[in-house]
């Protein structure tokens, strides 16, 4: 035979009788079976029930695949007949095993029957190189769907058990991948093993297979020369007729093939010239040959198959099941891996509860071992690192070599973990430390290779680990002996209670059992554990430590319930002021004069109705002779007939409450001297009315009038009509000559008649009456004429007053405006109407004040305030009613709707409440669930009922364990972050428009209205404000210039007994210039805050649950509440920074804008921690009964109360957390009980790090560059193309810039500033709580320093500016050194900072997933490096030196394989990275992701 006939990846050739027919059909001289040789033939009764197209033998390792589930082979029947299907990972998993079936009778020759679907997902825990959602939760989701969950669920659902894997320096496989292939060739023999249920040889590679772990290019997806699956014959015998012919077909076939590969591989690892080393893996399997039939039914049963007509003959089994693996790691050269020359792999090995496996084969073992129980398998696997290897790896080359093997007990890797076989313990016992953990146990053991070319290559015994006891410590240290050292300990996924790692906001994890169990609300956490050496010199003969990390990603239990109270109380607020705006809407639609009659019943009350008809002027003798009647009419006036002489005339309003007259109506109107004028007015003239206007004016009470007026006895104020003509200027129609003092533009003359005077005049009911008004001279006040009039002021029995804003109170304080902190700015200029703000109420002591700087400041803006007052409303009617009946409206139902299903949702975990099911179900994948629920993918960032739950908020936990052999873990540190997308409101939108839905209300039409998110529009809000102070300023200005004009004639006029004028004509240009400009900013003023409150609603409640959570983690054990920092946050605050991971352009700078706001109004909320018991269980009023929201499926926390206090600019905000009292009284630090208030203190650092922040920092758009340097070919200038990038760089180019499924339109926003004015302004708020929390003075403690000033505006006094503190001086350089640049230092120094004072940290980007993972793995990295590198424990974590070199390597460690990537699969459904080559390129180093684990095609956000 050749000598390529070997490879060390055959497939199961069963158990039983099978060895020896395995070796006949696919062996080589050296007896080793091809994994892709053609099965041995089945004897003639099972060929009928073999399937038509039988699947080759797959390698447990397949490449991992979305949606894959292992199936089962069919083992062979008790007759010894050939099995040639392999056991694997095969996709298809929704339609159950594939496999076909083989009786034990020659007469069952019927078509293999096909199982049901399964009815729950497989046990094993993992199928591929990175941890993903299916196998970190499928364990757990089986349990949870067997028939009795309390059953299985052992150890608080932690059944799980990690064996570290450390491989001896015997391991070293000498020559590499070309010494394992010379070794096959000169083997003389062949392995002996004598597996459990095996009477014969089985050879090593019947548990191995020929595929790479997570290369996509493995020989399992390259069937380029691959004919196993080619269709038997049914009719075929042994070796004749056309299935002999077609087997020998395959195997010359196969054997070119091998031939073909193992020379190429040879070539290329000589080629490579030991540039990549090789690496090596291990890995653990259940392999159906040494376990008994009960067992491998049990097994089959639990991934996926079914056990129908078993009792038929029919048996359904496994062969090889791969339950766990290490990563690939380099094996050097030399022992500088450790001091034994030892590898430690760093990713352990996971063993499933097995516990049922053990049940099913107690009672069907076949005696051939004494102890009994469930057999293992470990392997170890060699590939090459050779470059041309993984080049050509598509083309099917096999870069992977199974070099040896070992058997273990399950029973015995559970004695080792301290379990006593059955389950680990579940006992919580303090730990003397006011802590407590949870009793788990480390055993170690030495396993040496039992089979392979490391065991054939060992001069040592070869220890087993089959006799049921741990063995073998002695021969690990022997190089000679290949062997490896396992360290078994309970896998913790989830925390017990008040151990390291654990939050407060975790879920109760207890057996799901019912429909109200927690697992409707939540998913499993996602937790994975790594293992590195300590540096820490080990005791004298004791083994070196090691250090254990697990890291868990857990959803917030308080996220939801704080959603929902501050839904409930926004909703509240939101419905204030819609009925405020609905008041000022009525109260505007009263002022309307023109609205008719029974338009609005309410609207009629309190009003009159009045006609008004302009009959003729009729000037006295005195000052008909200055007329040039002749030049008019020949100098003849005939009544019955000729020329009429007309002037122009005016008609206006004049309100009693307001300056502005208001327009009635125009016209010509007769002029007579007496004697025609009699004529005129007695005869049929008297009827005719040259101008009439009908109108509705309210009646005003005597509290309206304007300043000076007298108010009338019977408090009815209704206002005037003036009638105005000019006489002998251009207003004359036909009238020509001047009076005296005219002068060019003729004399103004006009009539005033006060309509309270005639209201139903002579009685009502009656209609117009003749009225005669004086005719005055506006100049000098002297009558020149009469105005005959015709009028009727009819009240229909409504006219009596109504107090403006009558009815019962309704403070502004209540509304929605005052509840976000927002000033509406129109409060001290006194502009009307009061929308979202209350009157002020002037009295004598506010005039009344010393003669001070400030009072004399605060006298004018209340003289300003009177003034302004006296001007009427600077909002249309139109701009109400919007607000009130479409605006405002919208915004409450969409916060009422919120409260009532996030209520709702919560409602399943509360006893005793009806809940109805959820709209989507647990069959809906994650990613496209849209019911409230505490986890929120980021793909549904648009979707409007959601928007008040922070998105893809997980507590991200990492916690250290010092393991030593023998002993149990000793707990030594841990650290917490949250993760979660910007708290922003994306349903609205960054594109501007309220509610998105066109323009803010109240904008000139064509004008662009305000874009971005709250820090942009919160800055236009403050332009628009001071455009609308100048505006008002202007106005005043001007009326007062109006007055300023007249008040020579109003001397006159007094002296001739006429009124003074309190009121502006509706023409004088400067007034209607000032006030349509002052109205038009009021409309955008108001219009813009309702829009920033509305969305501040939005970003806050998102933001608030961020920061409890961040608050609740931190208090919770081994968090910095008890490392001495509780009193300092009782004093200055809970430092809370938000490192964020956004580019400044686009819509991603409106999310920068949106959180950067909703982080700074925590500082409006402060906590108070409250025990459960009697008094606190029972709510003292229905109101906080009502806000009073549980917090269901929480071992400790009971419910939350969110309560406004204060208003407007002074808002502040009680967050009562209520927690069961025992631990409340034990488990918290002293100085928050009692109800002490602790304030959020929250600070935001900001740096782009992807490649839109560099075209921001370039200066010029993104796309554009792109695109033109690659029309010039010029790409390489934008720095050196990674390889992965190659001849993709112009389609990436021209294509999505960023990967998101969120690209922004061309021409986006940029802002190359504000990165660095929120990284200063956060430096020196950072720097006030340095100050506060350690102060550097000698002698003080942070007890005697006063509280951090957060803003300018809550200094009571004037304050030096403070020196950099020096834990901050390398923040500051970042800082100082960041602009235009993406300067990473800026977030990983004002982390490290944080940490340092007792903070909490978390980590956003606009997902929550992407540029978030590779954040928070980089600190994670530093925090074990710097654990691992401190030198002894008087050092500062944040003080010790580290090698970025490590943390960059084991940044890239967790990334692969920790629940960063699972977190992807939650929320995009794809498990991966969602970088393309460019942004990977531009990324700072310690963010870049392996190209391996990134996608170039948009995910399904």
């Amino acid at each position: 035979m050749s000598a390529f006939d070997f490879d060390p990846f055959a497939p199961a050739g069963g158990a039983g009788g099978d060895g020896g027919a395995s070796a006949s059909a696919g062996a080589g001289a050296n007896g080793i079976v091809d994994a892709d040789a053609a099965p041995p033939p089945p004897p003639p009764a099972a060929v009928a029930a073999a399937a038509p197209s039988p699947l080759a033998a797959m390698n447990p390792f397949d490449s991992w695949n979305f949606g894959r589930t292992p199936k089962a082979s069919p083992k062979s029947a008790p007759n010894g007949a050939g099995n040639g299907g392999g056991g694997g990972i095969w996709p298809g998993a929704s339609a159950g095993p594939g496999s076909s079936q083989r009786s034990s009778s020659a007469a069952s020759s019927s078509s293999p029957s096909q199982p049901a679907a399964r009815a729950a997902r497989r046990v094993v825990p993992y199928a591929s190189h990175v941890a993903t959602l299916e196998t970190n939760w499928d364990p757990w989701i089986y349990v949870s769907k067997t028939p009795s969950p309390r059953a299985s669920w052992t150890n608080g659902g932690n059944a799980m058990t990690y064996l570290i894997v450390r491989a001896n320096a015997g391991c070293r496989v000498s020559g590499g991948v070309e010494g394992v292939l010379k070794w096959s060739r000169g083997r003389p023999g062949r392995p002996q093993l004598s597996p459990r249920g095996s009477n014969g040889d089985e050879d090593l590679g019947n548990f191995g297979s020929s595929f790479s772990f997570g290369d996509p290019g493995s020989v399992s997806k390259s069937a380029s020369m691959d004919i196993s699956k080619a269709p038997s014959s049914s009719s075929g015998g042994g070796g004749g007729g056309v299935g002999g012919h077609m087997r020998l077909l395959k195997t010359g076939l196969k054997k070119a093939q091998r031939s073909f590969e193992h020379g190429v591989t040879t070539l290329a690892v000589r080629a490579d010239g030991g540039k990549n080393p090789d690496q090596v893996c291990a890995s653990l399997h259940y392999c159906g040959g040494r376990n008994a039939p009960g067992a491998n039914l049990a097994m089959f049963d639990a991934i996926g198959g079914g056990r129908e007509q078993v009792g038929q003959g029919v048996q359904r089994d496994v062969e090889d099941v791969c339950l766990s693996r290490t990563e690939w790691k380099e094996f050097p050269s030399d022992d500088t891996q450790g001091s034994d020359g030892s590898l430690l792999f760093n990713i352990p090995l996971c063993v499933p509860d097995l516990s049922f496996l053990e049940a099913a084969s107690a009672g069907n073992g076949n005696g051939d071992s004494s102890d009994g129980g469930v057999q293992l398998t470990v392997r170890l696997y060699l590939q090459s690192g050779a470059a041309l290897l993984k080049a050509a790896a598509g083309a099917g080359l096999k870069r992977e070599y199974l070099v040896g093997e070992s058997a273990v007990l399950y029973s015995n890797l559970m004695r080792l973990a301290g379990g006593g076989g059955r389950q680990h313990p579940n006992l919580i016992h303090d730990n003397g430390s006011g802590g407590s953990d949870a009793a788990r146990g480390c055993g170690t053991v030495n396993v040496p290779f039992t089979a392979g070319m490391l065991a054939e290559a060992s001069s040592g015994p070869n220890s087993g680990y089959n006799s049921g006891g741990p063995s073998g410590r002695s021969s690990f240290g022997d190089g000679d002996v290949a062997a490896l050292h396992l360290a078994a300990t309970p896998r913790i996924k989830f925390g017990p209670p008040r151990t390291l790692g654990w939050s407060l906001t975790d879920p109760v994890s207890i057996p799901p059992e019912g429909p109200r169990n927690w697992m409707t609300a939540f998913q499993p956490p996602l937790d994975q554990a790594y293992v590195f050496p300590a540096r820490a010199a080990a005791s004298s003969g004791a083994a070196s430590p090691t250090i254990l990390a697990n890291e868990r990603a857990t959803e917030s239990a308080l996220t939801l319930p704080l959603a929902a109270a501050c839904a409930r109380l926004f909703a509240d607020a939101a419905s204030v002021s819609q009925k405020l705006a609905a008041r000022a809407s009525d109260e505007a639609r009263r002022g309307v004069m023109n609205l008719p009659p029974g338009a609005d019943g309410a609207a009629d009350v309190g009003r009159v109705d009045v006609e008004l008809g302009i009959v003729a002027l009729i000037l006295l003798d005195a000052t008909a002779t200055q007329v040039d009647w002749a030049g008019t009419c020949g100098g003849v006036f005939d009544p019955t007939g000729g020329a009429i002489p007309t002037v122009a005339a005016k008609a206006s309003f004049q309100p009693p409450h307001a300056v502005f007259e208001e327009g009635l109506g125009s016209g010509s109107v007769p002029v007579f001297d007496e004697e025609a004028g009699g004529k005129y007015v007695k005869g049929p003239g008297g009827t005719r009315e040259a101008v009439s206007a009908k109108f509705r004016p309210v009646v005003r009470a005597t509290a309206e009038l304007l300043p000076g007026m007298m108010a009338r006895a019977d408090g009815r104020h209704v206002g005037s009509v003036r009638v105005e003509v000019r006489l002998g200027g251009s207003t004359v129609d036909n009238v020509s000559g001047s009076l005296s003092g005219g002068g060019g533009n003729g004399t103004a003359v006009e009539g005033v008649v006060e309509l309270e005077r005639y209201a139903d005049w002579p009685s009502p009911g009656a209609g117009k009456v003749p009225v005669m008004a004086p005719a005055v001279d506006v100049d000098t006040g002297r009558r020149v004429g009469t105005f005959a009039l015709l009028l009727r002021v009819a009240t229909n029995g409504k006219g009596k007053p109504i107090q403006a804003n009558g009815g019962a109170a309704l403070p502004a304080s209540s509304g929605l405006v005052s509840a976000m902190g927002l000033d509406t700015l129109t409060e001290k200029s006194g502009l009307l109407p009061n929308l979202d703000c209350d009157a002020i109420h002037l009295n004598s002591q506010m005039m009344a004040s010393l003669p001070t700087a400030a009072a004399m400041r605060r006298r004018q803006l209340i003289c300003r305030s009177i003034k302004v007052a006296t001007m009427g409303s600077f909002l249309s009617p139109d701009f109400l009613w919007r607000q009130a009946n479409d605006i405002r409206p919208r915004d409450a139902a969409a916060l009422t709707e919120r409260a009532q299903q996030y209520f709702q949702a919560l409602v399943p975990g509360i006893p005793g409440m009806e809940s109805e099911d959820l709209v989507d179900g647990p069959d809906v994948p994650l990613f496209q669930r849209r019911s409230p629920r505490p986890f929120r993918p980021s793909n549904s960032r648009g979707d409007a009922l959601l928007s008040g739950i922070g998105f893809n908020v997980h507590v991200q936990s990492f916690s250290l364990d010092v393991l030593r052999d023998g002993a149990a873990p000793a707990p030594a540190g841990a650290t917490q972050s949250v993760t979660h997308g910007a708290p922003a409101d994306h349903a609205r939108g960054f594109g501007g428009g309220a509610a998105g839905e066109g323009p803010v209300a109240g904008g000139k039409a064509g004008e662009e209205e305000p874009r971005g998110g709250l820090r942009r529009l919160e800055a236009k809000r403050i332009e628009i404000a001071k455009e609308l102070d100048g505006a008002v300023s202007g106005l005043i200005g001007a009326v007062g210039e109006h007055f300023k004009s007249r008040a020579p004639s109003n001397a006159a006029r007094q002296q001739a007994g006429a009124g003074t004028s309190r009121h502006v004509p509706p023409g004088v240009p400067e007034v209607v210039h000032y006030r349509a400009k002052a109205a038009q900013c009021a409309h955008r003023l108001h219009g813009l805050t309702w829009e920033i409150a509305a969305r501040r609603a939005t970003c806050f409640s998102q933001a608030l649950g961020i920061a409890a959570t961040s608050y609740l983690a931190s208090l919770s054990d081994g968090g910095p509440g008890w490392q001495g920092y509780a009193s300092v946050w009782a004093r200055h605050g809970y430092l809370i920074t938000f490192e964020g991971l956004l580019s400044a352009v686009g819509k991603e700078l409106g999310m920068i804008e949106d959180a950067s706001v909703a982080i700074s109004m925590l500082r409006m909320v402060s906590v108070v921690l409250v025990p459960y018991n009697e008094k606190t269980a029972t709510p003292p009023n229905g109101n906080a009964k009502r806000h009073r929201v549980p917090v269901p499926h929480s071992p400790y926390l009971r419910w939350v109360h969110l309560i406004q206090q204060g208003s407007h600019s002074k808002t502040r905000y009680r967050l009562e957390i209520c927690l069961e009292s025992s631990y409340l009284q034990t488990r918290m630090p002293d100085p928050l009980k009692n109800g002490a208030p602790v304030r959020f203190f929250p600070i935001l650092f900001q740096m782009g790090v992807d490649i839109r922040q560099w075209g921001v920092n370039a200066g010029r758009g993104l796309t554009s560059q792109i695109k033109e340097k690659s029309r010039n070919g010029g790409l390489a200038d934008l720095g050196e193309a990674d390889t992965e990038v190659g001849g993709d760089a112009e389609q990436a180019a021209c294509c999505s810039i960023v990967d998101d499924g969120d690209e922004d339109e061309e021409g986006a926003v940029a802002d190359n500033e504000i990165l660095m004015v929120l990284n200063v302004e956060g430096a020196r708020k950072l720097n006030a709580y340095a100050h506060s929390a350690k102060p550097v003075s000698s002698g003080c403690t942070s007890a005697m320093m006063p509280p951090p000033v957060f803003d300018p505006s809550e200094q009571t006094q004037q304050i030096p500016p403070q020196p950099i503190h020096p834990c901050l001086v390398s923040l500051s350089d970042a800082i100082k050194g960041s602009a235009g640049k993406m300067e990473h230092s800026v977030l990983d120094r004002a982390a490290t900072a944080c940490q340092r004072l007792g903070g909490g940290s978390t980590v956003f980007c606009k997902s929550g997933k992407d540029r978030t993972a590779m954040q928070v793995t980089f600190k994670q990295a530093l925090y074990v490096q710097r654990f691992s590198d401190r030198k002894d424990g008087r050092t500062a974590l944040e003080d010790a030196p580290v090698s970025y070199d490590d943390v960059f390597a084991k940044s890239t460690l967790m990334r692969k394989h920790g629940n960063r990537i699972p977190i992807c699969e939650k929320n995009a459904g794809e498990p991966k990275f969602a970088f393309n080559p460019l942004q990977r390129k531009f990324m700072p180093e310690m963010l870049r992701p392996e190209a391996s684990l990134c996608t170039w095609s948009k995910p399904e956000t």
